[in-house]
């Protein structure tokens, strides 16, 4: 150390004078990165608008499937395969391979009508068919 400087130098190595960022600087960015966080979720989770979009045949699928796995007897070994036609008004159509109350699987086939209102935030299916 030199005297009366109270800090160490090691030979060959110069100090580049840089301050140690103050502890504060490290809490205000540490609340910033947070606040972004929450931002960057909340607007992830907000994404569920579509639920209600009359243009997107994902909503429809959905929503026909949802029925659809009301009727089975086992609807978490549900796999579809569907399709849908239309806008705000859809016809959607596939088959589900399902298991039955013995285990085996079983393919079936199912048609639904969904009607979704952006207006009133409704979803309205009905199930057409479904052997």
């Amino acid at each position: 150390m030199l005297a009366g400087m109270g800090t160490e130098y090691l030979p060959g190595i110069q100090s580049s004078g840089a301050k140690k960022p103050h502890p504060i600087a490290w809490v205000v960015m540490s609340v910033c990165l947070v606040l972004l966080a929450v931002v960057i979720g909340i607007s992830i989770a907000s994404g569920d608008d579509d639920d209600y979009d009359v243009n997107n045949s994902s909503v429809a699928i959905r929503h026909c499937e949802d029925a659809i796995k009301e009727r089975l007897k086992a609807p978490a070994t549900a796999e579809f395969v569907s399709a849908a036609t239309g806008s705000g008004t859809w016809t959607v159509s596939g088959t589900v391979d399902a298991e039955n109350s013995f285990g085996a699987k079983l393919r079936s086939t199912y048609q639904c009508s969904v009607v979704i209102d952006s207006e009133k935030e409704t979803v309205k299916v009905r199930i057409d068919s479904f052997e």
